[in-house]
């Protein structure tokens, strides 16, 4: 049995033949899904096939975005000035008003005198700060979902900001013997939940249905439900994506691991800091997805 196997959990035609996605839905509630799932489920084995099939070969996963890839370049330079971070950031519209409005927070008390994306990184964010901030958004441009939802790209991103900035700050107070990178910190922090987006590119129907059940049972935790409707979890897949952009080692363990805080193999500190962030988070009442 492969490892996609040990780790994909209970099929989803089992959770349709049990009830818990039909019969136990409410009358008034998902009734756009119901019949379409009721029809197609004899069909939603063949697309968890395909996402394994794409998970096992990187060449049919999203590419890395060129921003992404010219950012990661910057980053590895020791001799990186602001100017090139800057021209980079200008060259994706999207990337650009991300960070100009991020950049207006009343947290940073700038407001409206940041009228340039130079203004944004050298008064409000900083180079470090921005530079990483700018390789997750612009990674994330390649992955379409839904804005709404409690699995939607409006609170996945507002975690996922939180989570990293929190990474961040954990990792400086940390004992230098302990080499943890803060800047690692902060991009473990913002791509831990990256397998949500990769869900809902690559199959938006079930995704879609999968935000919905969230809404409708949030009692229920959303891994098992994912294991109910994907067959793996957000952190496997996740992994799998982040592996095939060739992102840093702790990025990936971090994002395979963040649930399993007793983790100890290697960059185990990078999954500790994510699963703190998200403890603190949780006690703020900001839940981890």
């Amino acid at each position: 049995m492969d490892l996609y196997h040990k780790l994909a959990g209970p099929s989803y035609s089992s959770a349709i033949d049990s009830g818990f996605m039909t019969e136990n839905l409410p009358k008034n509630c998902l009734l756009k899904h119901r019949e379409t799932y009721l029809v197609e489920n004899r069909n939603n084995e063949a697309a968890k096939t395909n996402l394994q099939q794409m998970l096992l070969h990187p060449e049919k996963l999203p590419p890395l975005p060129e921003t992404a890839q010219a950012l990661i370049l910057l980053r590895n330079n020791p001799n990186a000035n602001l100017d090139e971070l800057v021209t980079i950031i200008e060259k994706d519209p999207g990337l650009t008003s991300f960070m100009m409005k991020y950049a207006r927070m009343a947290i940073f008390g700038y407001g409206e005198r940041i009228t340039s994306v130079w203004h944004a990184i050298s008064l409000a964010l900083g180079f470090n700060s921005a530079l990483n901030m700018a390789i997750g958004v612009a990674s994330a441009g390649c992955l379409k979902i839904s804005n709404r939802g409690p699995l939607g790209r409006i609170r996945i991103w507002h975690h996922a900001l939180k989570c990293a900035a929190l990474c961040r700050e954990l990792a400086k107070t940390m004992d230098k013997k302990q080499s943890v990178d803060s800047g690692l910190a902060y991009l473990c922090g913002l791509f831990h939940n990256f397998g949500y987006l990769l869900f809902g590119h690559l199959l938006p129907q079930q995704y879609t249905f999968l935000n919905d059940l969230c809404q409708y049972y949030p009692a229920k935790e959303t891994r098992h439900l994912e294991l109910q409707v994907f067959g793996i979890t957000h952190d496997f897949a996740g992994a799998y994506l982040i592996e095939a952009w060739r992102l840093p080692g702790e990025i990936v363990t971090a994002v395979a691991e963040h649930h399993f805080p007793d983790y100890e193999g290697q960059h185990a500190h990078y999954v500790k800091l994510v699963a703190v962030a998200n403890r603190l988070l949780q006690n703020e009442g900001i839940s981890d997805l």
